[in-house]
């Protein structure tokens, strides 16, 4: 399977040299990027691998069947309307787009070729968590889902990352909601099986700013995680514009409620997450492996799982999406094989946790309730 890159940065190097190990067939033909980052993670696996300086060269002159879209966000649209359009099977990073009109302009792509023409790698939704959370939802153990608890806290390594690269930007990333969040929105949209009617939200910058710098004191973490495209060096005085804090509140159809919260100054850095039905509830954290479910009943622990990752120093404790990234792969190896005819997670889903994402800054830009009854009429309208 003849695959293009579009954007080779670390992301991008990983994840194909994973998929590559486990699918000989994927051959790494060519690439766009003006700074591939990530070409040297594909040394040994893609020795022919072509610059070229447009995507509309890579498809020219590359006989694909696969695009592999990794761009930064803003781009995203561009790309995956040139693979749709050259008869491609894509793939794309999240977020999918990073504005209302885009992922209007999506779904009309997406009603145009259909919707496994796209993949899309919100990786959560392929977690061993998740897997289970499904199961047990389905199984009727939690009964009616009726509110959620849940957060995603990044250490602060991790957020002075965010702070010095070009995710720093709304204008490239769609806002930091958008760019880390969206995992975490689609995920919960998933547990309720709704989309939510309104949103609203508070937060801001009080941890990355001038006042609370170290000076050098602390390169060790604040210069951990590298940056590479549009970076600048310092996360305290830098030109960022998104916030390092949110809170967000949810409502779903038949009174769900989920409120969420992110930091990226947390130094014992979590995932967490509450989900309370009817007849249980069953609460976990990503980062630590854990997933317990309980009997609203009994008060009786139902299930109690832990479940473990490879670790590295650099990776902290939560390698590769907790496992999921491995787990992703294997799923869409077997869907581009024929082997299953679906995956978790489609172009869809994808559109409607950044809409949500959208909807939550807006609220906190402008302090006011968002109702998205509107915004959904006007997507179903369109596939």
């Amino acid at each position: 399977m003849r695959t293009g890159i579009v954007g080779l940065g670390l992301r991008a190097g990983n994840v194909l040299k994973m998929m590559q190990a486990d699918m000989t067939e994927l051959e790494l033909v060519g690439y766009v990027d003006p700074d591939p980052c990530g070409l040297s993670l594909l040394e040994g696996i893609a020795n022919q691998l072509q610059q070229h300086e447009s995507v509309e060269t890579l498809i020219a002159k590359s006989s694909l069947d696969l695009l592999w879209v990794a761009s930064p966000n803003h781009l995203h649209l561009e790309h995956i309307r040139a693979g749709l359009e050259a008869g491609l099977k894509v793939f794309t990073e999240k977020p999918i787009v990073i504005t209302k009109s885009e992922s209007f302009s999506l779904a009309e792509l997406i009603h145009e070729h259909g919707e496994n023409q796209l993949i899309v790698g919100l990786v959560l939704r392929y977690s061993q968590h998740m897997r289970e959370l499904r199961r047990v939802i389905d199984a009727g153990m939690l009964g009616r889902i009726t509110s959620i608890e849940a957060n995603e806290h990044i250490a602060p390594y991790h957020g002075s990352f965010f702070m010095r690269d070009w995710r720093r930007l709304e204008k490239y990333s769609g806002g930091f909601m958008l760019e880390k969040c969206c995992h975490d929105l689609d995920i919960y949209n998933n547990v309720v099986g709704e989309r939510p009617t309104r949103v609203a939200s508070f937060g801001g910058r009080g941890n990355f700013i001038p006042e609370e710098s170290p000076g050098n004191k602390h390169d060790d973490v604040y210069q951990q995680k590298l940056s590479y495209w549009e970076s600048v060096d310092d996360p305290f005085t830098s030109d960022a514009d998104i916030v390092d804090h949110q809170n967000a509140l949810l409502e779903y159809p038949n009174d769900v409620s989920f409120s969420f919260h992110t930091s990226i100054n947390v130094p014992d850095e979590h995932r967490r997450f509450c989900i309370i039905g009817s007849r249980g509830m069953a609460e976990g954290d990503f980062m630590r492996g854990n997933l317990r479910i309980t009997d609203a009943r009994t008060g009786k622990c139902l299930e109690d799982h832990k479940f473990n990752y490879l670790s590295t120093e650099i990776a902290g404790n939560y390698p590769a999406h907790y496992g999921a990234d491995q787990l992703m792969c294997a799923d869409i190896i077997a869907f581009l094989r024929g082997e299953s005819d679906s995956l978790p997670v489609g172009p869809k889903d994808a559109i409607e946790a950044g809409l949500v994402a959208m909807a939550i800054d807006e609220s906190r830009i402008k302090g006011e309730i968002i109702d998205m009854t509107e915004t959904w009429q006007e997507l179903d309208a369109l596939y």
